[in-house]
C-alpha cells in the first residue's frame, strides 16, 4: 500500500502536529506492507532523519493552503498513491484518491479568535467537504471524536479514535546533573514550574501566570515559572502581563526548545502545568507523566482523558483553583511522588508503534474501499 501524508506541519518547528506527522510516518514506514511519500509545499528539514524508505516529494509553493487545493491531488495520483493521510486534516476538495483525514481538534472552527487569520481561512472553507467526502476520519482522543460527531452527525459511522504515542527519549532516566544544568541555563538554578507549548491564547498561560503570583504571595519560597516555547498568535498581551508582574524575576521564558531538549527540560521541574482552554489530545501532558514529572492540568475533556487519576485538574477559567493545585503538589513531596509513580504507569498506554499500526489499519480498508469510503473518491 502507497500512503501519501500531507507533512505540510514538518515546514516549522516541530510543535503539537508536526511531532505528529513525524512519528506515525515513521511507524506507518515501518510496517511491511506500507510505503509512505511525504508531500509537502517546500523541502523539509532533514533533520528529522527519517528512515531512507520515506520518499519526499516537495513543490515550489509559497501558500500551503493554495497547494493543498490545487497540487496535491495531482501529485498524490503521479506518484501513484493509494490513499492519502490529511496529517493537517484538510484535504483538496477535487480528488480521485481516497483520503483519511486526522481531526486533532475543531477550535478554528469552534473559536477562531484563538488562531491565526491563515490557520482559519484555511480550514473553514474546507472541513465540511473534507469530512463528507473522506473515506475514515481519524480523532485523536474520545473527546474530539464526541465533539465532531456532535457538529457533523454524519462523521459518526466513519470515526476511529487513534490517541498518540510517546517517544522513549521521555523516561525518568536522567543523565547525572541534568536538572541542575537544566535550572542554571534557565531559572539561575532555582527550582521550577514548568509550562511547554506554544504561547497562544488557546493555552492559557495567562491564568498560569495569575496562578503562580498567588503562591508566590503566599511564600515566596516556591519554586519560580518556567515557560517553555515560542511565542504564538496573540502572544503580545501576555508578555505584556509578564512585564508589569511585580513578580516578574521569578518568571522565565525559554523561547522554542527543540525536541532533543525537552525530556530533560520536563525531568528537572518540580512540576508541569498545562491549563489550556482546549485540546485536542495534549501530547506534552503524557510526555511529562512519562518523565516522572507531577502534573497539573485544566478540566478539558481531552486533558483529564489522557492523565487519567495520574494528574490534578482545574478549571481553565479559574487562577485561583489553579493556584491551589499547584500549591498542593508543590508542598507535597509525598504526593508528587504518588502523582510521578501513576504517572508513569499511565503514559506507558501511550506508544507510537500502537499508533501506527492502527493508522495502517483505517488507511489499508479505505485504500481497498472498504466501510466508510466516500462515493467518487
Amino acid at each position: 500500500m502507497k500512503v501519501g501524508i500531507d507533512a505540510r506541519a514538518l515546514l516549522a518547528e516541530r510543535t503539537g502536529i508536526g511531532v505528529y506527522t513525524e512519528q506515525i510516518a515513521r511507524g506507518l514506514s515501518a510496517q511491511p506492507d506500507v510505503d509512505v511519500t511525504l508531500f509537502a509545499p517546500r523541502a523539509i528539514d532533514g533533520r528529522a532523519g527519517f528512515p531512507a524508505v520515506v520518499r519526499q516529494r516537495p513543490s515550489r509553493h509559497a501558500l500551503g493552503t493554495v497547494w493543498v487545493q490545487t497540487r496535491l491531488a495531482r501529485a498524490l495520483v503521479a506518484e501513484g498513491s493509494d490513499v492519502l493521510l490529511s496529517a493537517v486534516t484538510i484535504a483538496p476538495a477535487r480528488i480521485d484518491v481516497p483520503y483519511v483525514p486526522v481531526v486533532h481538534d475543531l477550535t478554528p472552527l469552534t473559536h477562531p479568535e484563538w488562531h491565526r487569520r491563515k490557520t482559519v481561512v484555511a480550514f473553514l472553507p474546507w472541513i465540511e467537504r473534507t469530512l463528507e467526502r473522506s473515506a475514515r476520519i481519524i480523532a485523536v482522543s474520545r473527546a474530539t471524536a464526541a465533539d465532531l460527531g456532535r457538529r457533523f452527525p454524519e462523521t459518526r459511522g466513519r470515526t476511529v479514535v487513534i490517541g498518540h504515542g510517546v517517544d522513549p527519549r521521555f523516561s525518568p532516566e536522567a543523565v547525572p546533573g541534568e536538572a541542575e544544568a537544566v535550572r542554571r541555563e534557565h531559572t539561575g538554578g532555582r527550582p521550577f514550574i514548568l509550562y511547554f507549548g506554544t504561547l497562544e491564547p488557546r493555552k492559557n498561560v495567562g491564568a498560569l501566570v495569575a496562578a503562580c503570583e498567588r503562591l508566590w504571595r503566599e511564600r515566596r519560597d516556591r519554586p519560580d515559572l518556567l515557560l517553555a516555547g515560542g511565542g504564538g498568535w496573540k502572544s503580545e498581551p501576555l508578555v505584556a502581563r509578564i512585564a508589569r508582574s511585580p513578580f516578574r524575576d521569578r518568571i522565565h521564558r525559554t523561547g522554542y526548545v527543540p525536541l532533543e531538549a525537552v525530556p530533560a527540560l520536563l525531568r528537572a521541574a518540580e512540576v508541569f502545568c498545562y491549563p489550556s482552554h482546549e485540546e485536542g489530545f495534549g501530547l506534552p501532558v503524557a510526555e511529562a507523566m512519562a518523565s516522572a514529572t507531577p502534573v497539573v492540568i485544566s478540566t478539558a475533556p481531552a486533558l483529564l482523558e489522557v492523565a487519567g487519576d495520574a494528574a490534578l485538574a482545574a478549571p481553565a477559567a479559574d487562577p485561583a483553583a489553579l493556584a491551589e493545585a499547584l500549591a498542593r503538589l508543590t508542598d507535597d513531596a509525598d504526593l508528587r511522588r504518588a502523582l510521578a509513580a501513576r504517572g508513569i504507569e499511565r503514559a506507558a498506554a501511550f506508544r507510537w508503534a500502537d499508533a501506527s499500526e492502527r493508522t495502517a489499519a483505517v488507511l489499508r480498508e479505505a485504500a481497498g474501499g472498504g466501510p466508510g469510503r466516500a462515493a467518487g473518491a
